[in-house]
Parts: C-alpha cells; sequence; structure tokens
C-alpha cells in the first residue's frame, strides 16, 4: 500500500505492483505510510480519497507465481509452503481464530502427506512446461488449500475458488468477516458479494500497465503529462517473472487453463479475462 494526501494504492503481488510503486516513488508524492501488500483501514476506505489497484489476466498471473518461486524460492510464499515443514505458519488466526484452531489438523495432515523433495523439483527449471502444470495442479487442489494459506481454507472459498480470488477479495473488498465466515459457499455468492464490497475505484491492468497508470494520474490531475511520459518510459520492467507471461500458450495445456477458468471465475468474469495465445 502506498497511501499520500490525495490517493492510496493497494498493492497485490504479481500484478505490476513493483513498477507502479517504483513510478509513484519517483513522481515524489508525499508518503503517509508505505507497506506492501497492506489493506487500507475503514478510515483510509471511507475518506473519499481515490483508491486505485492492479489487476492480471489468471492465467498469466499463476505462470508469473510459479516463476517468481523458480528463481526468488525463499520470497514466495508457495514456495514455502509446499517445500518445508511449517505447520504454524500462515494459519490465519488474524482473520478467523477459531478457523485457525480447526484447520491446524487438516493443515498438519496436508503437509505430511507431502513430498518436499519433489515438489523442490518443481521449482528447478524455469522453463518446463510440465513442471509448471503439476505445480498449478497442486496449487488449484482444495485438499492442499490448508498448506498454502490457513485464512484460504477457513473461508471456504478453497471449495469452489482459486487462491488468487482469495487474495482479490481480501484486499480489494471490505467485509473481512463475512469472507471469513464459510457463508460464501459457491461463485455466484463470492462474485456478489465482492461486487458490493470492492472498495477499489480504479483498477490498472498489468497487460496495460503504463497507460492505465498514465491515464488515471493524468485523470485525476495528479500529474503532468510531460513528467509521465519521462517516469514511465525512462521504467525498466521492474518484475524477473513478468516475461514468462509471453509463453503461456506453451506452458498451458487444455486441462490446466481450464483449471484457472473454473477457479478464477470471480476474476475472469469481473475483468472480461480470455486466455490468448502469446
Amino acid at each position: 500500500m502506498f497511501l499520500s494526501d490525495e490517493f492510496v494504492y493497494v498493492d497485490l503481488n504479481k500484478t505490476g505492483s513493483v513498477s507502479v510503486l517504483n513510478w509513484l516513488q519517483a513522481l515524489k508524492f508525499p508518503q503517509r505510510q508505505v507497506k506492501h501488500h497492506l489493506k487500507p483501514d475503514e478510515a483510509i476506505v471511507s475518506s473519499g480519497i481515490l483508491k486505485f489497484a492492479t489487476i492480471r489476466n489468471p492465467w498469466d498471473y499463476y505462470l508469473s507465481l510459479w516463476s517468481y518461486g523458480v528463481k526468488r524460492k525463499g520470497k514466495s510464499g508457495p514456495y514455502l509452503a509446499l517445500t518445508r515443514f511449517r505447520p504454524f505458519k500462515s494459519r490465519g488466526y488474524t482473520q478467523n481464530p477459531y478457523g485457525a484452531v480447526t484447520g491446524f489438523v487438516p493443515a498438519l495432515l496436508a503437509a505430511a502427506r507431502q513430498d518436499r523433495t519433489a515438489n523442490l523439483q518443481l521449482y528447478s527449471d524455469p522453463d518446463n512446461p510440465e513442471a509448471f502444470r503439476a505445480w498449478l495442479r497442486k496449487v488449484m487442489d482444495p485438499k492442499l488449500a490448508p498448506v498454502l494459506s490457513g485464512a484460504y481454507y477457513s473461508s471456504r472459498l478453497h471449495r469452489c475458488s482459486g487462491l488468487y480470488s482469495y487474495r482479490f477479495c481480501n484486499l480489494y473488498c471490505s467485509g473481512s468477516k463475512t469472507l471469513h465466515s464459510g457463508r460464501l459457499r459457491d461463485p455466484a455468492a463470492l462474485e456478489e458479494w465482492a461486487e458490493e464490497n470492492c472498495y477499489i475505484d480504479r483498477f490498472l491492468h498489468t497487460e496495460t500497465l503504463g497507460a492505465d497508470f498514465r491515464s488515471v494520474m493524468l485523470e485525476h490531475k495528479l500529474a503532468k503529462a510531460e513528467t509521465l511520459d519521462s517516469v514511465i518510459g525512462a521504467g525498466k520492467p521492474m518484475n524477473a517473472s513478468r516475461s514468462a507471461a509471453a509463453k503461456r500458450s506453451d506452458f498451458y495445456d487444455t486441462e490446466t487453463r481450464q483449471l484457472v477458468a473454473e477457479r478464477e471465475s470471480l476474476i475472469i468474469n469481473r475483468f472480461g479475462y480470455q486466455f490468448k495465445d502469446g
């Protein structure tokens, strides 16, 4: 989150957030608060300032998430969850204390069944489509939700939606109590809830990030065109895994392509995303 007097940018990882944060810093906006992946409190949400965020095609999102794990390993949440035994980590006590306690045993059992040596091999080669597909099937498996995230598991969204949809709702929507109550039991209920509770005024798409950022800055008179051209034009790709998006047609097969379509229908339907060959 980048909080200034006139706006708040809420950053979700693997959506181009590093570039946006660098542009905001280059534009020298006064910083009231800067902290990665932090959700603004209700006072900020209701303050009337501009609230914008970044969003990405779900197929590219997962490819980027895997690529980041291959290249940065210890900094990737799914990598740590799948390759290390961490039953007490990321249990979601803050979001749902009761769910965190009741989810401990399922998390312990699911973690114990993991072949962490085999999982390490899924991160051994950034150019291996088979490794990516095997990894994706694991990340999309509802049985592994308690290993990936205790909060995701206790929300019960894992039964019908993927990790990306959960992260979207948890970061970009108000009403965390309902999100983690277990009452949103199907995609239709989740879509309706997200439509009512999403507090973001403007989404920047990773696929058109520079143009979208320029547009929102000009529309709200936050920066001049020539300054934006200089800042955005001078920027180089900040994310080492971004180039992997161009390979989606090589990395996805019919099964994994459909798996993302089914599990991430919330984001696909909301933003009209389609799978397109690179």
